[in-house]
């Protein structure tokens, strides 16, 4: 299959590298002249088992006017999705996938001509060390659902599916999306906020208590089941113990967070739906204030 990919991060080289692996021909567009340069110079490196693969992929500068693919996959976060929706409105393909944390991208993709459009999570653990290489830190899948469309689009990217790097498609991809959005909004802030890596918000005597109310706030909000969920939150803390979560790293190298994307889109919802939440807003207004000391 012919892929573009959009987006020169963790996801975008984790993803571009797999499909690559597995014969697609992969043309990875990047925001920056200079990442696209130095893979087309060094290749992508993926690390992962501590053994080191290089694939020659290409690698362009993303301009307003791309080529057609059989499938587009857009990896950029969130907060970038506006900056390339006119790129987005001039494509002519007619498959496009969204991999975004949160839920605020929703209506972008609902607006767009794009007549078959597909919505999914990433359960990958994966770290950027430098502009063309990616270390695989954790093994899981990609869940994705149709928000618009035909048949035949969720077919086609169901045949993307390998053992290495498992593809599943979802009914309910609303669903995916909030389960995916209340284990970002607890692990995310939390882990930022103590500067602790995956594991201690849960084995923390004195963390845990605010991650189970930050939990329950988020949960209800999104109307999702508080057991089933909490389970869900320990068994991924537990499996990602070591790791730190993408928003303490970007605070740690300063960039911008996917606050507004995670706990800022459930913060509107919790006042759309008249529900008090005073932890969501202690936690949110935390990140904002981080994010601004950072600059």
């Amino acid at each position: 299959m012919k892929i573009g990919i959009i987006g020169g991060g963790a996801v975008g080289l984790l993803t571009a590298s797999y499909l690559y692996q597995n014969k697609h021909d992969v043309t990875l567009f990047t925001r920056t002249e200079d990442q696209a340069n130095q893979i087309n110079s060094l290749g992508v490196i993926l690390l992962v088992d501590d053994k080191k693969k290089q694939m020659c992929i290409t690698a362009n500068k993303l301009l307003p006017k791309i080529s057609t693919f059989d499938l587009l996959v857009v990896c950029v976060k969130q907060y970038h999705l506006n900056q390339i929706v006119n790129t987005l409105d001039q494509y002519e393909g007619e498959n496009i996938l969204f991999l975004q944390n949160g839920m605020s991208h929703i209506e972008i993709v609902k607006n767009l001509s794009i007549p078959n459009c597909l919505i999914g999570i990433v359960e990958h653990g994966a770290l950027k060390t430098s502009l063309n290489e990616v270390t695989h830190t954790g093994k899981g899948m990609i869940r994705f659902g149709q928000l618009k469309g035909n048949i035949d689009a969720l077919k086609r990217l169901s045949s993307l599916h390998t053992a290495e790097f498992p593809f599943k498609c979802q009914d309910d991809w609303e669903y995916i999306l909030k389960q995916k959005c209340l284990i970002n909004c607890v692990i995310n802030p939390l882990t930022s906020i103590f500067n602790v890596r995956n594991g201690e918000i849960i084995t923390n005597e004195y963390f845990k208590p605010i991650c189970k109310l930050l939990f329950n706030e988020v949960a209800t909000v999104l109307e999702l089941n508080r057991q089933n969920e909490w389970d869900k939150l320990v068994e991924i803390c537990e499996k990602t113990s070591e790791n730190y979560s993408s928003m303490n790293r970007d605070l740690f190298h300063g960039r911008q967070t996917e606050i507004e994307s995670m706990l800022g889109f459930v913060k509107k919802l919790a006042i759309d739906k008249k529900i008090n939440v005073p932890t969501i807003e202690l936690v949110y207004n935390s990140i904002k204030g981080l994010e601004k000391k950072k600059g």
